[in-house]
């Protein structure tokens, strides 16, 4: 979400949901504190915060507060303590200062719209789902979580028994092959009309249909207006709501780091270490040259001369004037002892 790219090198990623969603990671902007000691705090209020423990977890953030105060990630982890306790003027105060120190912290606006949900102030509810959605220029979120949002607006409009607006974005969900959306949507309807069994068989086929976290993200609605009781012992439905734009810079910043590591792999002649680094490397970043050259050295030193060739050509053409990859081809015939 906005939570901005890594400037010190620090995250600490925590996917839960208070009731969907409430943080991606932790990425401290400015910190005077050393990375491994903000993280252990933070990682502290978490488990505390998980495991219902919120005295713990606000005693947690406030010794946050004194190390380094005013972290958007740290405020929305309180909002969240607040959220769960029922606190929701303390949450919404806590939130918008978040949202104050950074204005694109999109699981901050989305806790910030789940309040009025929660307190069954429909209209309100879709105001700021329907903010969200419409994020700030050049923003655009994922589908899975655009399709998320825009069902919590369907419901909002069911539960005010506005039936042809709620049909009309039904409508739309029919295109969704890739979401339970139009099974839970169906479901609500048939539980706002008192018809039971209907909405259970919904659920049961989207059950079929879609994977248990997906169902999980659905169905957790139903839970807080009171349609269904969460089974005992059912983990919190996660979902971290990012911009497409954010989610590649994450990627981006994932895959440098694992460059890196897969390069101190290899100065240390760890081959298979630095290959499954590059592996994971290239999942958020294709065809970079600089990864293709350590690939290809990676194979020189195992005397896998002809795919290294292979990789130093590829190299050269993601580009042409990569100087290590011209040098290292350049190597190839001789490593292979063809002088001629």
């Amino acid at each position: 979400m906005g939570d901005g790219l890594l400037q010190t090198g620090m995250e600490l990623r925590k996917l839960t949901a208070v009731f969907l969603l409430i943080l991606s990671s932790f990425v401290a902007y400015g910190v005077n504190s050393s990375k491994s000691e903000l993280e252990a705090m933070y990682d502290k209020a978490f488990t505390a915060f998980d495991e219902a423990r919120y005295d713990d977890a606000i005693e947690g953030l406030d010794a946050i507060d004194v190390t380094q105060p005013n972290l958007a990630e740290s405020l929305n982890l309180r909002g969240a303590v607040y959220m769960r306790q029922g606190k929701f003027d303390k949450a919404e105060v806590t939130l918008r200062k978040a949202l104050s120190l950074e204005p694109k912290f999109w699981n901050a606006s989305f806790n910030l719209a789940e309040i009025p949900f929660l307190k069954k102030d429909w209209s309100e509810a879709r105001n700021r789902f329907t903010a969200l959605m419409a994020g700030g220029e050049g923003e655009k979120l994922r589908p899975e979580t655009s399709q998320l949002i825009e069902y919590k607006i369907f419901l909002t409009f069911v539960m005010q028994g506005k039936e042809g607006t709620a049909d009309w974005i039904l409508n739309k969900f029919e295109g969704a092959k890739d979401s339970p959306a139009l099974y839970y949507a169906n479901a609500a309807v048939a539980f706002q009309q008192g018809n039971e069994k209907e909405a259970s068989d919904w659920i049961a086929a989207a059950n079929k249909q879609f994977s248990v976290r997906l169902n999980q993200l659905y169905a957790e609605s139903f839970y807080e207006i009171g349609w269904r009781k969460k089974p005992a012992g059912e983990a919190r439905a996660a979902l971290e709501i990012t911009s497409t734009n954010e989610q590649a810079a994450r990627l981006k910043t994932e895959a440098q780091a694992q460059f890196e590591k897969a390069a101190r792999a290899f100065q240390q002649r760890d081959f298979e270490g630095a290959l499954r680094s590059l592996d994971l490397a290239e999942k958020g970043v294709s065809n970079d040259a600089a990864m293709l050259n350590l690939r290809g050295e990676i194979l020189m030193k195992q005397e896998k001369f002809d795919d290294a060739e292979a990789v130093f050509r590829k190299a050269l053409a993601a580009n042409p004037k990569f100087r290590e990859a011209q040098y290292n081809l350049a190597q190839i015939p001789f490593r292979k002892g063809e002088y001629a």
